[in-house]
C-alpha cells in the first residue's frame, strides 16, 4: 500500500537524517529517493511522489521544510538537514584549489611585526618586516576569532554524538581550542572530509573577496589543474614512470570515494566508446 503524504515525509526525514548522520556530508537526490524505496518496501509499503500529487521527486522534498535543497548545474540535488545549510552551500559546485602560498598566507595566523604582501609582478607572496616599505598587495591573514567560528558553524552542524565532542574542543581552553579540533575532526574520516570541503569554501571565498578588491586575476591564485600540469610535464619531457605513479594515485582516490558519488561522475562518450571497443577486439 502506498505511502500517505504524511508517512512520506516522516520516512524522507527519517532516511535524510540517518545517512547524514552517518556520512556528515549531503546526500545525492538519486541515492536518498533509492532508500526511501528500499525503506518503504521493507515495512510492507511503497513510495511514489506521483501518487502523492508530484511531477518530480524534487517537487516533494520541497514541501518538506525540514530539509535543504541544494541544486547543482548538470548534475543530482544534494539534501541535508535544514540545520546544516553552510555545510551543504560548500558542495554547490566545483571548489578551485588554491596555491599552497595563498593558501597559508590566508589562513595562518600573523607573526608580530610581520607583513604578508603579494608581490604582481614577482608573482608570489612575500614575508617583511611591517615597517619596511615594499610594492605589492597586503594579505590580512583571516583573524582567528573569524576561523574559530568557522569551526562552530561546522560543529553545530553536524549529528550528535560528533556535534557535542567538537563543541567541547572549540569550548575548551582557548589555547588548545584548534588543535583539540584537528584531533576530534582526525578520528572520523567521513568528518575529516566534509570539514576540509567546508573549510575550502571558507578560504576560496576568503580569498576570492580579496583578489577582487585588489584587481588579481583568478589564474594567479589558483593552482594549475592536472589537465594544464600534464601537458607542461609532456612538454619538459617527463619520464614514463611519474606518468604510471600519477595514474596510481588517481586509481587509489577513484578507489576510496562512495559509489553514490562514484555513479555521479561524468565520463566522455568517446572514451566510453574507445574502451568498449578495446575489449571487442
Amino acid at each position: 500500500m502506498p505511502l500517505d503524504l504524511a508517512q512520506a515525509r516522516e520516512l524522507l526525514l527519517r532516511v535524510v537524517n540517518k545517512f547524514y548522520a552517518e556520512r556528515h556530508s549531503p546526500l545525492p537526490g538519486a541515492f536518498v529517493k533509492a532508500q526511501l524505496l528500499a525503506e518503504a518496501k521493507s515495512e510492507g509499503s511503497e513510495f511514489s511522489e506521483r501518487v502523492l500529487g508530484f511531477r518530480r521527486f524534487i517537487d516533494f522534498v520541497k514541501q518538506v521544510p525540514e530539509i535543504g535543497i541544494q541544486g547543482r548545474s548538470g548534475s543530482d540535488i544534494l539534501l541535508a538537514p535544514v540545520t546544516a545549510t553552510e555545510t551543504l552551500s560548500a558542495y554547490a559546485s566545483p571548489l578551485p584549489r588554491l596555491r599552497r602560498d595563498f593558501w597559508r598566507a590566508f589562513i595562518e595566523f600573523p607573526v608580530p611585526g610581520v607583513s604578508r604582501v603579494y608581490a604582481p609582478d614577482e608573482d608570489k607572496i612575500v614575508h617583511v618586516d611591517a615597517a619596511a616599505p615594499r610594492l605589492g598587495l597586503v594579505i590580512e591573514p583571516v583573524p582567528r576569532e573569524v576561523q574559530l567560528q568557522w569551526r562552530r558553524t561546522f560543529a553545530e552542524e553536524q549529528s550528535d554524538p560528533m556535534k557535542q565532542q567538537l563543541l567541547a574542543a572549540i569550548n575548551g581552553p582557548p589555547n588548545a581550542a584548534f588543535n583539540e579540533f584537528a584531533r576530534r575532526i582526525r578520528e572520523n574520516v567521513a568528518v575529516a572530509r566534509a570539514w576540509n570541503r567546508y573549510l575550502q569554501k571558507q578560504i576560496t571565498d576568503h580569498v576570492t573577496e580579496w583578489a577582487g578588491r585588489n584587481g588579481v586575476a583568478e589564474e594567479r591564485w589558483i593552482a594549475p589543474t592536472q589537465s594544464s600540469q600534464e601537458f607542461r610535464s609532456s612538454a619538459e619531457g617527463v619520464s614514463r614512470p611519474q606518468n604510471i605513479s600519477q595514474r596510481a594515485e588517481l586509481y587509489n582516490f577513484f578507489d576510496r570515494l562512495p559509489i553514490e558519488d562514484l555513479l555521479q561522475i561524468r565520463v566522455p562518450l568517446d572514451w566510453v566508446l574507445k574502451v568498449t571497443r578495446r575489449g571487442d577486439e
